[in-house]
């Protein structure tokens, strides 16, 4: 648990880089047909992927302060399904995220932490 803990505090730091709003312009430039077919409910990428980042920041923030008991079921029932699970809708771009370097690492980085945290509350 202690190695799970430091993995996390860790890559906190890599959590708090800059929004990847450039390559969501690009996503919705590249796949704009894709978009252009999803309702107007469906398509807020950029909403919906700030969404799954900032459950999991959060759930991160309550671990690190020692709150494991605090955090909402809610917020425990996102982690554990990935963007393109929880947002099925934008499944057509997700074997493309490596050409957007930005999204691709942010994705990288959120998912490697909702991982850590899924093995945490596991325990």
């Amino acid at each position: 648990m202690e190695n799970i803990l430091k993995q996390l505090s860790d890559i906190k730091k890599e959590l708090e880089k800059p929004f990847p709003y450039r390559d969501m312009d690009k996503i919705q430039e590249d796949f704009r047909t894709e978009f252009f077919n999803l309702s107007v409910e469906e398509d807020c990428l950029t909403g919906d992927f700030n969404t799954y980042c900032m459950n999991i920041a959060g759930t991160l923030r309550y671990i690190l302060a020692g709150k494991l008991n605090e955090i909402p079921q809610g917020q425990i029932e996102m982690i554990h399904h990935s963007f393109f699970d929880l947002f099925k809708q934008y499944r057509f771009f997700e074997d493309k995220i490596g050409n957007f370097n930005d999204f691709s690492q942010e994705y990288k980085n959120y998912e490697e932490t909702r991982e850590l945290l899924l093995q945490l509350l596991s325990k």
